[in-house]
C-alpha cells in the first residue's frame, strides 16, 4: 500500500499535524475543573431567574451516554455515580419505548448500586448530549480513572503469549473508541495510550467504543517509545503497522512471542522514535483492483484487521 493523502502509514485518513494534535492536549489540560465552574454559575444565574438549571448545568462529574456505555459503567463499578438520567414521554424506556428491556436493566443496575434515577425529556437529554445518539440514558459519573502503566506483564511461557494493542497519538475520539471496541472482541489482553496528544477518554470515546472503555481498563504512559523499547528488551514483539519495504503481509504473519501492535496517529502514522522502538513492522495488502485514491484505511479498521490476525496467529501456535 502506498501512503498518500488520508494516510496512516497505509491505515489512515484526512492528515493531522502536530499543532493540531497539541491543540488538543492545550484543551484536555485547561481540565474538567473550569467546565465544571462554567455550568455552576450558569446554573445559579438561572436559579436567580427562577428557571430550573439544565442537566448539563447541574451535573457533578461528567456524562456516559448511550445504552451500552451506560449499562457497562453500571456493571463495571469502575467510576463513582451521581445520577442516572432516563428519557420518559413518547420512545422512552418508562413508558416501553424501543430498547426498554436494556433499560428496565439499567434501571435494576441503578437500585442495586443506589443510584439517583431523574426523569428527563428527549429535549433535555439532546442538549445535554450536544445532540448525540444517548438512546434515552445519560449518566452523570466520575471521570473514568485511566492508570499509568510502565511495564508490560511478564509472560510464563505456558499457554498463548498475550496480544496487546498500543495507540500512539490517536487524537479522533471516533477512531480511539472504534479501536476499543474491536480490542475488546476480538480479545486483545490490554490497551496501553500515550498519557499526551491523544483524544481524552471521553463520553464520546465510551459512546464509540459501544461500552468496550467501560469494560476493559485502558491504560497510559508517559513516553511511548521508551515504553515499547523497554517491552522489547524484555521479549515482547512490538510490531508496528506500517507501509514499509520491511514489513511482513498479515496474511503470512505469524505470532512467536508475547506481541504488543503499535498503531499511530491518523495522519503522520508511526513516529520515529516509535517506529524505532519496533522489532517488526505489518501491513495490509492493497487489492490490485482498488481504485487510485482509495489508498488506505482507517486506523481503527486496520486495527481490527491486524488484531484478529494476530490473535488467530497465537491460537495457531499454542
Amino acid at each position: 500500500m502506498r501512503a498518500g493523502e488520508a494516510s496512516y502509514d497505509g491505515f489512515g485518513e484526512a492528515p493531522r499535524g502536530r499543532l493540531a494534535r497539541e491543540g488538543a492536549e492545550d484543551a484536555r489540560r485547561r481540565g474538567r475543573g473550569s467546565e465544571r465552574e462554567a455550568r455552576y454559575d450558569r446554573a445559579a444565574a438561572r436559579r436567580e431567574r427562577g428557571v430550573a438549571p439544565t442537566i448539563a448545568e447541574g451535573l457533578v462529574g461528567e456524562i456516559v451516554y448511550g445504552t451500552n456505555p451506560v449499562l457497562e459503567a453500571l456493571r463495571r463499578n469502575r467510576r463513582a455515580l451521581f445520577a442516572l438520567y432516563v428519557q420518559t414521554g413518547e420512545g422512552g424506556a418508562a413508558n416501553g419505548g424501543k430498547g426498554a428491556g436494556a433499560e428496565s436493566e439499567i434501571l435494576r443496575l441503578a437500585e442495586a448500586r443506589a443510584v439517583t434515577v431523574k426523569r428527563a425529556s428527549k429535549h433535555d437529554l439532546n442538549m445535554a448530549c450536544d445532540n448525540k445518539p444517548h438512546q434515552g440514558v445519560l449518566l452523570d459519573a466520575e471521570a473514568l480513572e485511566i492508570p499509568t502503566l510502565e511495564d508490560l506483564p511478564k509472560w510464563d511461557g505456558r499457554g498463548e503469549p498475550p496480544v496487546w494493542l498500543a495507540l500512539d497519538e490517536i487524537v479522533d475520539p471516533q477512531n480511539l473508541g472504534a479501536a476499543l471496541r474491536s480490542a475488546h472482541f476480538l480479545g486483545v489482553d490490554g490497551v496501553v495510550c500515550c498519557a499526551k496528544n491523544s483524544a481524552p477518554f471521553n463520553a464520546t470515546v465510551s459512546k464509540a467504543s459501544a461500552g468496550a472503555m467501560e469494560a476493559q481498563v485502558v491504560h497510559q504512559t508517559g513516553v511511548m517509545h521508551r515504553f515499547l523499547a523497554k517491552a522489547r528488551d524484555e521479549g515482547w514483539d512490538v510490531v508496528g503497522a506500517a507501509a514499509d519495504a520491511r514489513a511482513e503481509d498479515v496474511s503470512d504473519f505469524s505470532v512467536r512471542a508475547p506481541t504488543i501492535l503499535v498503531m499511530g496517529n491518523e495522519g503522520s502514522g508511526l513516529r520515529t522514535n516509535v517506529r524505532r522502538a519496533c522489532n517488526r513492522l505489518i501491513e495490509i495488502p492493497r487489492s490490485a483492483s482498488s481504485a487510485a485514491g482509495v489508498d488506505s484505511l482507517n486506523v481503527s479498521v486496520a486495527a481490527g484487521i491486524l488484531i484478529h490476525r494476530l490473535v488467530a496467529a497465537r491460537r495457531s501456535r499454542a
